[in-house]
Order: structure tokens, then C-alpha cells, then sequence
């Protein structure tokens, strides 16, 4: 029987624990050893995310041991992986920790504040032959999934054109708002906007130069729009979370092929031909359960997982930061 922990129980680490629970059932290869950040009274109740509440009311906690230190936690459990869901500026320090102690590690994204960082995760990841996967979602998510399958069988053709958008209110609800200090989150580009540069990466690959304009008008990083050159195409992305407080969040993928067009809104794909077009929906949780069922596969069967690994999520990670570099210096940027 595997033994796990979550480090960092807010409203992410809760949704993680409820889909544990539930694959637990039905596997019952693994079970919770410890939770650090949270008490006991704290991590019984439930909490609202904008994938709805997360009702914890019915995990029993009992058998669970509660820490504030993570390192007491690592040295004092027996543990065979961990899922860190804590602040940005943690991910790098918890996760070497862990694998250092041969423990496998399951981080939240985005992976690191820089290269660096991501390169001693990986590092310390290949020194202690453990596995490290990085919380990128939507590369599980099965509307993104099949626009993928259509780039790669060219059912449609090659690809055109491509446009990204994901916008929000500003995020006023971490801890002492630490996601808004960009020397923490890496402000709205790694926090938000990160989701859409790694299905840019996914589907294409790295491009060839990128422009890109961010902006600090209310805070700092708050916006970018970038455009990504391709042989043959460009792809452009926009983010913000400098919007009013009842602005609803809203994300848009379009990708443009030769004989069809196919978007991704709100949970569903649409996909236009001059002789048909059809849409299909898809539950909001999926992409949090098979991702997280891939990380077990990997860890426990041993089964690798061709959706990700930590090399490509730093080849998102460095596309990002060619982001900020092109903002900074209002200069194209070449790869």
C-alpha cells in the first residue's frame, strides 16, 4: 500500500484530495498519510472554486496526520509521492526536497520562476531516479486533446492560423495576495496565462521568435499579447486578469486548418466545415481526474505517460520567460 501527502490544502489541494479519494476506491492501491498547512478543523471544511464547491464533508481524516512544516512531515512519514499545491515560490525548494528524500512528486503549475528552478527539479528528479510530473491540466483535458489528435493526423489539414484567449478578474484570494506580487507568481503571464503558452507548446512545439507587449497599468504583469511565428502560420495569445470583479472568467482556443475550424469555449468544442460542423461538451473536472490518474500510473504501474513530462513543461516554461524578455525590451525575441 502507497502512502501520500498533499502539501498545501487550499481549495486546489481539497480538489485534488476529493478525486484521490474517489480513484482510491476503486484501486485501492494507495492511501492519505499526511496533510502539512492545514489543521484538522481547517481541512474539513468545504470550499468554492470556480469549478464549484468542493464538499469534503465525507472524507474521514481520522487515520491522517497534520503538519505546519513540511520538512518534519517528509522526514517523520513514510512517503511514496507527494502532491505540492502551494504558492509559485515554493514549488522549486519543496520539490527538490522531496525527490532528494526518494520521493515521487506531483507539482502544481507553473512549474518554477525560471529556468533554474526548473532545471534543478529535473536534476534532482533524474539524480534519484523518482518521477516529477508538473500540473499543466489542460493537456488532459479531452476537448484540447482531440483538437491535438486533428494537428497530428492532419485530418484537417495544416494549420493556419491560431488564436488563445483567457481573462479574469483579478485574483484577490490567496494568501495576503501573494499571487499578485510577480516575484512570487510570475504575475498573470506564469500564473494564467502559462495554461495557454503550454498548449501552444503541446500543439506546436517551440516557435521560431515571438513579440510580445505586457502590461502594468493597474499592477505589474497584469496583461500580455503575444504573437508566436511558425513556418507557415502565427499564433497569437492574449491574457488579463485586470478585469472588474464581476467580469466572468472566459478562456478561447481557435485553431484555423486548411479544410475546418475548430474552438475550444467553455468546456466545449465546436468544429466548422464547409460541409458540416458539430460540438461536443466535456465535464469541467475531467482534465483534474485523468491527469492525476496518469501521475499514479507513472508512480505506481510504472506505465509512462506521453501527455507530458518535466522537460516539456520547461520548454513551456522557456517560451514564457522569451514572453517577458520581448515585453521588457519591446524587441522580437529569436529561439
Amino acid at each position: 500500500m502507497l502512502r501520500y501527502a498533499i502539501i498545501g490544502f487550499g481549495g486546489l489541494g481539497k480538489k485534488h484530495l476529493c478525486n484521490l479519494k474517489g480513484i482510491e476506491e476503486e484501486r485501492g492501491d494507495f492511501t492519505l498519510a499526511a496533510l502539512c498547512g492545514t489543521t484538522e478543523a481547517e481541512a474539513k471544511k468545504s470550499v468554492d472554486l470556480n469549478l464549484g464547491t468542493v464538499d469534503v464533508s465525507k472524507i474521514d481524516f481520522s487515520g491522517c496526520n497534520f503538519y505546519q512544516d513540511y520538512k518534519e512531515m517528509i522526514d517523520n512519514e513514510e512517503l511514496d509521492f507527494i502532491l505540492s499545491v502551494l504558492p509559485t515560490y515554493l514549488h522549486k525548494e519543496v520539490a527538490v526536497y522531496a525527490l532528494s528524500k526518494g520521493i515521487h512528486v506531483f507539482s502544481e503549475k507553473p512549474m518554477a520562476l525560471s529556468l533554474s528552478d526548473c532545471e534543478a527539479m529535473i536534476q534532482a528528479a533524474r539524480d534519484n531516479n523518482k518521477e516529477l510530473m508538473i500540473g499543466q491540466c489542460l493537456r488532459f483535458h479531452p476537448a484540447y486533446a482531440k483538437v491535438k489528435e486533428y494537428i497530428d493526423n492532419g485530418k484537417f489539414g495544416r494549420v493556419r492560423n491560431a488564436y488563445f484567449e483567457r481573462n479574469s478578474q483579478t485574483p484577490l484570494w490567496t494568501w495576503n495576495n501573494w499571487i499578485l506580487d510577480p516575484e512570487k507568481s510570475g504575475g498573470c503571464i506564469l500564473d494564467m496565462h502559462v495554461h495557454d503558452v503550454d498548449l501552444i507548446n503541446w500543439f506546436f512545439g517551440t516557435p521560431k521568435s515571438i513579440r510580445s507587449n505586457v502590461r502594468h497599468s493597474k499592477m505589474p504583469r497584469e496583461g500580455v499579447t503575444a504573437q508566436y511565428f511558425y513556418d507557415g502560420f502565427t499564433v497569437q495569445a492574449e491574457a488579463d486578469w485586470s478585469l472588474p470583479q464581476t467580469f466572468p472568467f472566459a478562456e478561447k482556443c481557435r485553431v484555423d486548418f486548411e479544410k475546418a475550424t475548430t474552438i475550444i469555449e467553455n468546456d466545449k468544442l465546436f468544429v466548422y466545415s464547409d460541409e458540416e460542423s458539430f460540438s461536443e461538451e466535456f465535464d469541467p473536472e475531467a482534465p483534474y481526474i485523468i491527469e492525476i490518474k496518469a501521475f499514479l500510473d507513472l508512480v505506481i504501474n510504472k506505465k509512462p505517460c506521453d501527455v507530458t513530462s518535466a522537460e516539456s513543461i520547461y520548454d513551456t516554461i522557456k517560451i514564457a520567460m522569451k514572453e517577458i524578455e520581448s515585453g521588457e525590451t519591446n524587441q522580437e525575441v529569436v529561439f
